[in-house]
């Protein structure tokens, strides 16, 4: 049985998805604004709270000032100047907003935060476009959509939402800022739901032949993640009725955003990998395998989009892992940790992530804030 009772999603960070053409995950910074010289700042969601860390050249995070929170965060995300933070509320139905400050990693509370997601429990998986234009909120009505002004933050709805959809758990928007998707956990056919994105007002349009079908009567789509610039999208399948063990691997259309799934697919992981991050570079696969406690790591053939795991996958993590962002650099994996069913403890894993081959070592003083429940995590580099 999974430990996903309903949408929370790690969520991603910097242009949740902005990224350049060579770049390609939901979990870092868009690769051109990356600034060699400043800071990197990881946030992560816990009970009625937001923490902050420095992290180090070393990787290693340094604890800042916690901001008060979402009792039950649906996700995180930064915009990708790394100016604004947006922390979904489930339980209250609401979108916290806030502002970074880039020297400090300090967050403030945008005015007229929090904003609305309608009626409550609602507020999951959260996304923001490459451009920082639009926000986009998953809850039982569907989706979400709002405009960022880009001067304070704040968010203002789209005309239309929100947009039809299912029981959805995470979204992402590919790094063309065309195309959004989202995985309908509960649907029994296991889908996608695709829709395209009005570059002007950022409303959403269903895409034809939508939803998509992971894999037949086997339920489960949870976190998103791309590959190799946007060629190959990826889905951990966290399971609901099944306890799923498998990434499921599409092809896009790059012309209309639809979903083929690549020969081989669904590829081999850990335990309930419901949340899943790829480097900056699109080249390596991390999956969060929340009931065996452990990471893998996968290599992304750059033509075909097929995964193999990396040597020595998967990688002990020490507690159960419901969340993994990648640093904007690519030299660090970071897992947001909560007691499995297994046992293991609780808090923040950092690794240090080879370049070349994807293996994947531990920091050392790994776990780190063993007294939180982590749910996301996401990194910013103002």
């Amino acid at each position: 049985m999974s430990t996903y009772f309903r949408p929370f999603v790690v969520v991603a960070v910097l242009s949740a998805i902005g990224l350049l053409p060579a770049c390609g995950s939901k979990n870092q910074i868009a690769c051109d604004c990356i600034n060699p010289g400043a800071p990197s700042y990881l946030y992560a969601a816990v009970a009625n709270s937001i923490l902050s860390f420095r992290l180090g050249t070393d990787g290693v995070p340094t604890a800042l000032a916690s901001q008060a929170g979402p009792n039950d965060s649906g996700g995180l995300v930064a915009d990708s100047s790394s100016k604004f933070l947006y922390v979904s509320d489930f339980s209250n139905g609401e979108v916290d907003a806030f502002t970074i400050n880039k020297s400090t990693g300090a967050l403030t509370e945008v005015s007229g935060s929090p904003f609305s997601t309608g009626p409550t429990p609602g507020g999951g998986g959260i996304a923001i476009d490459p451009q920082s234009r639009f926000l986009y909120v998953l809850n039982s009505s569907g989706v979400l959509g709002y405009t960022i002004n880009s001067t304070n933050g704040a968010l203002t709805a789209i005309a239309g939402s929100p947009f039809p959809g299912g029981a959805a758990l995470d979204a992402i928007v590919d790094p063309t800022g065309k195309f959004l998707y989202a995985s309908n956990n509960g649907d029994s056919m296991g889908t996608i739901a695709a829709y395209s994105i009005d570059s002007t007002t950022g409303a959403l349009s269903s895409i034809a032949g939508s939803p998509f079908a992971t894999q037949a009567n086997f339920p489960g789509p949870a976190g998103f993640a791309f590959g190799a610039g946007g060629k190959f999208l990826y889905v951990g399948m966290a399971g609901s009725a099944n306890a799923n063990n498998v990434v499921t691997g599409f092809a896009v259309d790059s012309t209309t955003g639809a979903l083929t799934q690549i020969a081989g697919s669904p590829f081999t992981a850990g335990k309930d990998p419901g949340h899943i991050a790829s480097d900056p570079a699109g080249k390596f696969l991390f999956t969060a395998n929340s009931q065996d406690n452990t990471v893998s790591a996968f290599t992304i053939d750059v033509n075909s989009g097929a995964l193999t795991q990396v040597s020595g996958s998967p990688f002990a993590a020490g507690g159960g892992p419901v969340s993994v962002t990648v640093d904007p650099t690519g030299a660090f994996v970071y897992l947001g940790m909560q007691p499995s069913p297994i046992a293991g403890t609780q808090g923040l894993y950092a690794f240090s992530l080879n370049r070349n081959s994807g293996a994947l070592t531990a920091l050392a003083g790994s776990p780190f804030a063993t007294d939180k429940f982590f749910f996301g995590v996401a990194i910013a580099k103002p």
